[in-house]
């Protein structure tokens, strides 16, 4: 599969923008200053980077940036009766990174959002026994899809492969959203994804005239108290955050969704 040349620098300025990317920005910035024998312009960008790459360490900032995107949608209740009675005909699962490593077993080569995507898939696929698991995520970088290596995983946990479909043809969550829709139509279907993507993916596939059913996975922000200590993992999570707001704004500038409430 051939990867467009605008998904490539969608990625690229995507990148650009990114939490980490701007402090190293900044210190080099400084560095540059410093090679120039400017050094008192050299202080301003190295304390500003500094400051923002310890602001972003912290649990209040990363959870500041990522809970509204995380707490849009609730985890999906499959005893609501709300849920329970619905027939369910498709469970779509978006698909995520990975990184083909034959030594490896298919669920060590998901990433960790891939494979909490996938796990809450199957509770959900195994609640309704007459459900399709639909797998999506086209091939970007590597040898296989990303569909094809959560079928593998999904095979390898035990789920039957005659009820998987895969949907490996789209890079994108708007392309993922039109392909679904020529694959699911009308029917009820539980759609899967991370917790902070879920807002985005939900307006997407609305704008396509579907209307998923949400089941959120990979929740980053858990409520930790704040200790002024800097965790790296934190850093993940306003990258997460961040990539999350550019690409709703992305969508709003394409007219593919609203920023109304959810």
């Amino acid at each position: 599969m051939s990867v467009p040349v605008g998904f490539v620098l969608k990625k690229a300025l995507g990148l650009a923008f990114m939490p980490l990317t701007v402090c190293l920005l900044l210190f080099a910035l400084g560095l540059v200053y410093i090679l120039l024998r400017r050094s008192r312009e050299a202080l301003a960008p190295f304390v500003i980077g500094s400051v923002l790459l310890y602001a972003l360490c912290l649990n209040s900032v990363s959870g500041f940036l990522i809970r509204p995107l995380e707490r849009a949608y609730p985890a999906l209740d499959l005893t609501a009766p709300s849920v329970a009675g619905k027939d369910v005909k498709w469970v779509v699962v978006l698909g995520a990174g990975h990184r083909t490593d034959r030594s490896l077993p298919p669920g060590a080569m998901l990433e960790e959002d891939a494979l909490y995507r996938l796990t809450e898939g199957l509770r959900v696929a195994r609640r309704f026994p007459g459900s399709i698991l639909v797998l999506s995520g086209g091939k970007y970088r590597d040898e296989q899809t990303s569909a094809q290596v959560m079928a593998a995983a999904a095979a390898g946990l035990g789920f039957d492969p005659t009820r998987i479909v895969l949907a490996d043809q789209s890079l994108d969550t708007h392309d993922e959203a039109q392909s679904v829709k020529g694959l699911v139509g009308d029917d009820t279907f539980v759609l899967v994804t991370t917790a902070s993507h879920m807002l985005r993916a939900v307006k997407l596939f609305e704008h396509a005239g579907l209307s998923p059913i949400p089941a959120p996975a990979y929740w980053r922000d858990k409520g930790e108290s704040e200790y002024f200590l800097p965790y790296p993992s934190n850093i993940q999570t306003c990258h997460m955050a961040v990539h999350e707001y550019m690409g709703l704004a992305w969508a709003f500038v394409r007219g593919q969704v609203s920023l109304g409430a959810p």
